[in-house]
């Protein structure tokens, strides 16, 4: 698998960051996009971090600081899981049949249970934020965090059937050989980026990566119970709630 042409693709598809049109060109689409996903979680948690050094070095008030740390990742990646969020809580909060549901995370329109979990997530995530008071190196935890929610959302894709086999998450995944691939490359990135939060954040790191190795076992059987695969809502559903909880272990953690 090549590098270059993966991050090109996975960028080009997961986040607003521009990528130069010579090398969208040679991008590679079809497993490349998903095995490179956790470099856009670096990205993301780098400049998220970067962004909390700089609001202590200016002494900016916490809040404002935590309310940035809420809109920078709609910045980065334009929110695309966020309405992976939105579409799942909608299918689910119907309680209608397995079709039924593939139907309502395909529609384009936005549900009232799409927008109450939407306003849940960012109050609890703000919550988090503004309550954290990290050291130094526990603030770099951003990083790891971010890329082991990708690695594992797209370890999903790569690993369990698909339910819209013409869906995005399908036509991304590519062919058995790609998938194969792509699943490679991903635990590696995956165990790496679990062994980094562990050493940056100490036992509320560990107790983050564990819980998300969990709700990863966890979000693929109810995948295939309930809907009888993946999709690109799913996993990025899956994405936001394991970051969730990840900042969560790593807050509440470090505090206790």
């Amino acid at each position: 698998m090549r590098v270059m042409p993966s991050l090109a693709a996975s960028f080009a598809t997961f986040s607003r960051i521009p990528v130069p049109q010579r090398l969208l060109d040679r991008a590679d689409w079809s497993g490349g996009a998903l095995a490179a996903l956790p470099a856009v979680g670096v990205v993301q948690g780098a400049i998220m971090a970067a962004w909390l050094f700089a609001a202590r070095a200016c002494s900016l008030p916490e809040l404002v600081g935590a309310a940035v740390l809420v809109a920078l990742p709609f910045v980065v990646n334009g929110g695309i899981h966020m309405d992976g969020l939105s579409d799942v809580a909608d299918a689910v909060s119907s309680h209608a049949a397995r079709e039924r549901k593939l139907e309502i995370m395909k529609d384009p329109h936005i549900g009232a249970f799409g927008v109450m979990a939407i306003a849940l997530y960012l109050l609890l995530q703000f919550s988090l934020f503004a309550s954290w008071e990290p050291r130094a190196l526990e603030v770099l935890a951003l990083i790891p965090l971010c890329a082991l929610s990708r690695g594992l959302g797209a370890l999903c894709i790569v690993t369990l059937p698909h339910a819209r086999p013409g869906g995005m998450a399908a036509t991304l995944a590519g062919d058995s050989a790609h998938e194969r691939a792509s699943r490679s490359a991903l635990i590696v990135q995956v165990l790496l980026a679990a062994g980094l939060l562990v050493a940056l954040s100490g036992i509320p790191g560990a107790c983050a990566a564990g819980c998300a190795l969990a709700a990863f076992a966890a979000h693929r059987h109810r995948c295939l119970k309930e809907f009888g695969g993946i999709t690109g809502d799913l996993a990025g559903w899956f994405i936001q709630l394991s970051e969730l909880a990840m900042l969560a272990f790593v807050v509440l953690g470090g505090r206790l």
